[in-house]
């Protein structure tokens, strides 16, 4: 087969199953989301919301009994899904005044500053600032997917880009970050630009992530969704069996064991 192309189409922000009806109050709550309609599939509980300026977001509860779903080893590790607020300062302020951690912004290689956030059952969320959303969505605290979605730590920026490239079709920006720490893969056209990857650095161990918040790649067409799972298992990387019926899902992690989630549909 030719090598596999993914491309960002959403994710899951995972919730534990005995608090997921709790947990899409407090994302109705605290977001500011609208909240579509919730589901009960044969891989567990879902919720749909309407981000304000586009787009959706979906919550899922963990499942004991499908590896790809299971909160076994629950581990951050150095994955971010990087959503989109109008106004850091008031976002910082109405979050820490409902108690719910912040950290300190840091600015990011494009000028824009972000944060994270512990979201319902200890889920990390980050939050990107973009002022030209501010005074539109007053009632909303996350707008919209980030610009750049994905945020990964890596501890050899070269190595990761290259493995990227090979593995998953992405090209490096033709703006360099490097001297910051960090470089930019997006779509081979150019199109966009959409994966942070970061130069740990202290050289950190090798952490496995499976984290809460989880952004996916999306292959429409079901018979290359199952192609390039058979491609990634050809070339030595670990991938789990894909669940679901009409919706399928796998992941598999990079060398620097950030986890990466693959979805197919229809």
């Amino acid at each position: 087969m030719k090598e596999p192309h993914f491309s960002f189409d959403g994710g899951f922000i995972m919730v534990p199953t005995d608090r997921f009806l709790e947990g899409v109050e407090w994302y109705q709550k605290h977001m500011g989301w609208e909240l579509i309609d919730t589901a009960f599939s044969p891989v567990g509980m879902k919720a749909f919301f309407r981000l304000p300026a586009g787009g959706q977001v979906n919550l899922k509860s963990f499942e004991l009994e499908h590896e790809h779903f299971t909160p076994e080893g629950y581990e951050e590790g150095h994955v971010r899904f990087c959503f989109r607020t109008a106004n850091l300062e008031e976002t910082i302020k109405y979050f820490r005044g409902e108690g719910i951690f912040c950290t300190e912004p840091v600015l990011m290689p494009d000028n824009h500053y972000a944060i994270d956030i512990i979201a319902f059952a200890g889920v990390r969320l980050t939050l990107v600032e973009d002022r030209d959303f501010e005074g539109r969505y007053p009632s909303a605290r996350i707008i919209r997917y980030a610009s750049k979605p994905l945020w990964l730590g890596v501890r050899d920026l070269e190595a990761a880009t290259n493995w990227y490239g090979r593995f998953l079709g992405l090209k490096r920006s033709d703006i360099s970050y490097a001297d910051q720490g960090y470089a930019l893969l997006g779509e081979r056209d150019g199109s966009w630009d959409y994966i942070w990857l970061e130069q740990l650095q202290h050289a950190e161990r090798n952490v496995r992530a499976n984290p809460g918040a989880r952004m996916y790649f999306v292959i429409r067409e079901r018979a290359a969704f199952f192609d390039t799972h058979q491609w990634l298992l050809e070339q030595g990387i670990k991938a789990t069996e894909p669940i679901g019926e009409r919706w399928m899902g796998f992941h598999f992690h990079d060398p620097d064991g950030n986890r990466l989630n693959v979805w197919t549909y229809y």
